[in-house]
């Protein structure tokens, strides 16, 4: 009885083999199939790349563009502040001239003036008649030169403050709107 089964299972066994040889050929079209969808996933694969590469190029072209227009407006915007600055450092000369030829002429004036006080009073002592009349007359006359050189140097020294804080104001007035550029700039 034992030898009849094993026939009877190398029997079905051999159907079985040739089952099994039948399902490889199925497996080998698969796989000639799937070598196709290879090549077909690779070739979309790379169409895909070269989509995004492109787009990447054409972003990066995009940005470079941007950033030249920007740097095309920063450099006006530079010329424009240098162009400022330089105009107000020509007012500020303008101003500083203007108060060098005031202070000429009021030292010119000043200078004529005791010239003249001089004069007179050297004119009055040819006149005076004794030592304590010209002493008296010098003491006056030291006592006014001396009060109108401090009031000139008063006078000058308003003066010449007035004149820097003027001479000075349109470089300040820059540096007021650089701030404020640069505290735009900052906050952008």
């Amino acid at each position: 009885a034992k030898p009849v089964k094993k026939a009877a299972a190398k029997a079905v066994a051999a159907p079985k083999s040739v089952v099994l040889k039948t399902k490889a050929a199925p497996v080998k079209a698969a796989a000639s199939t799937k070598g196709k969808t290879m090549t077909d996933t690779v070739k979309n694969m790379t169409a895909e790349a070269g989509e995004k590469a492109t787009e990447m190029f054409k972003d990066v072209t995009a940005r470079a563009k941007t950033a030249l227009a920007k740097s095309g407006e920063i450099v006006k915007d530079v010329t424009e502040f240098n162009k400022d600055n330089l105009e107000a450092v020509v007012e500020s000369g303008k101003i500083a001239v203007k108060g060098v030829q005031t202070a000429a002429q009021t030292a010119a004036d000043f200078t004529r003036k005791n010239f003249e006080a001089t004069t007179s009073m050297l004119k009055t002592v040819a006149a005076v008649k004794s030592p304590t009349e010209l002493l008296k007359l010098q003491s006056d006359f030291a006592k006014s030169q001396f009060e109108g050189a401090v009031a000139e140097m008063s006078k000058s020294s308003e003066f010449t403050l007035k004149l820097m804080g003027e001479m000075f104001q349109p470089i300040s007035n820059r540096y007021s709107v650089a701030a404020e550029m640069v505290k735009t700039r900052l906050a952008a």
